[in-house]
């Protein structure tokens, strides 16, 4: 298999799962997709991309949204976040030692980016997506805040899980979700990762390895996150071509060791 091949799958992939409802952060673009002049909460979920916490922060200032609401404990993205922040000299004097990955956020969006706290509700014991959806409905109800529209913003390789998880706890309210993945990942000919430029990208490997583990997460199977499997998200239909896309890679790695491929 050739390496316009392999690019052609792993960027089909990528788009499918970087959901986008929303083209730009835009107050005129968020009404003309959806009918909403602003949301009434904006939920950051927590990740290992500091950049996700720039675009929140450009959504509350181009008056998007009332509240934003950051949700994250300690979960297998910390510790990349952590080391993220230290090494980067933007953001390296916040504290990120024991500390959960929302409260890093919180400190970046306010300190680094201007947000006034009293506009910012914390969630900082979720450990996982569908946990992160969970706790923050159930904070949100807890503090009386009412909603019917949330922008989701997240991990590009999450942001379809996310808007699933979010989905099983509002779909009967009629809440209004928008998508908005921060980027969308591409690979190059050479099979390297494009966004070379945003902050906390992650490298080719585990890139790779997160966009392979998410398609089986997202199957409505015993062994996927869907209602027929560990019931953690709403169903989702996965596209006949999705699947082939990802059962050629599947493949590739199998047989040739796409990560050697890839240069790693």
């Amino acid at each position: 298999m050739n390496s316009e091949e392999v690019q052609y799958c792993i960027n089909k992939i990528s788009k499918f799962l970087a959901v986008r409802d929303i083209s730009t952060l835009d107050s005129e673009e968020l009404e003309k997709v959806s009918g909403l002049k602003r949301v009434d909460v904006l939920i950051l979920l927590g990740n290992s991309i500091p950049y996700t916490v720039q675009c929140a922060a450009n959504a509350w200032k181009n008056n998007m949204c009332d509240k934003i609401l950051i949700s994250g404990g300690i979960g297998h993205s910390t510790q990349l976040l952590r080391d993220e922040v230290r090494k980067n000299s933007k953001f390296n004097l916040i504290r990120v030692d024991d500390r959960s990955e929302a409260d890093i956020f919180f400190d970046i969006i306010t300190k680094i980016y201007g947000v006034s706290p009293d506009k910012i509700i914390i969630e900082n014991k979720s450990t996982n997506c569908g946990d992160n959806a969970k706790k923050t409905i159930e904070l949100l109800c807890k503090l009386n805040i009412k909603y019917r529209s949330l922008i989701l913003i997240q991990d590009p390789t999450m942001q379809l899980r996310t808007f699933a998880s979010f989905s099983k706890y509002t779909y009967s309210d009629n809440v209004k979700l928008v998508n908005y993945a921060p980027f969308i990942p591409k690979i190059d000919i050479d099979l390297r990762l494009s966004n070379v430029g945003t902050n906390g990208v992650w490298d080719e490997k585990r890139y790779l390895e997160l966009l392979m583990g998410e398609i089986p997460r997202l199957r409505d199977d015993e062994n996927g996150y869907g209602p027929n499997g560990k019931d953690f998200i709403v169903h989702v239909n996965i596209p006949r071509e999705i699947e082939e896309a990802y059962k050629i890679l599947k493949r590739q790695i199998n047989d040739e060791n796409l990560y050697s491929r890839c240069g790693l």
